[in-house]
């Protein structure tokens, strides 16, 4: 079975221990400088988006797709205009804040805690 058959189970996202801390003013972070700026980090169940919205806010996503998430393929990633994340696998659509816009996953990405103090971002679970 591939992640973009028709079916509707949805098995539970492991959960794994994520504990990261990222300085912001290390130079492969310099994207998370500007708003809708992003990274890939490689903890996680299959990575994690890490998205700076506006201001001190940032929200972590995991990239793992909640739509047959054991799938080999089931992996979200920023799309090329930064305005959404997809699964190119099932064809799942996520806006901004990790809700479903479109494709058959009914579930939202996992999302991780973040907090900002001064520099230092940690995203744990």
């Amino acid at each position: 079975m591939s992640a973009c058959d028709e079916t509707t189970d949805n098995p539970i996202i492991p959960n794994v221990l994520v504990n990261e801390q990222i300085n912001l003013t290390n130079i492969q972070y310099n994207s998370l400088r500007r708003d809708n700026g992003y990274v890939y980090l490689k903890s996680g169940v299959k990575g994690i988006i890490l998205l700076h919205k506006t201001g001190d806010t940032y929200l972590a996503f995991e990239r793992n797709c909640p739509y047959r998430p054991f799938d080999e393929c089931a992996q979200v990633s920023m799309d090329p205009s930064g305005f959404f994340m997809a699964d190119s696998c099932c064809q799942s659509v996520f806006d901004l804040n990790g809700f479903v816009t479109g494709g058959p996953s009914p579930y939202p990405l996992k999302q991780y805690s973040t907090s900002l103090t001064g520099n230092l971002l940690y995203i744990n679970n």
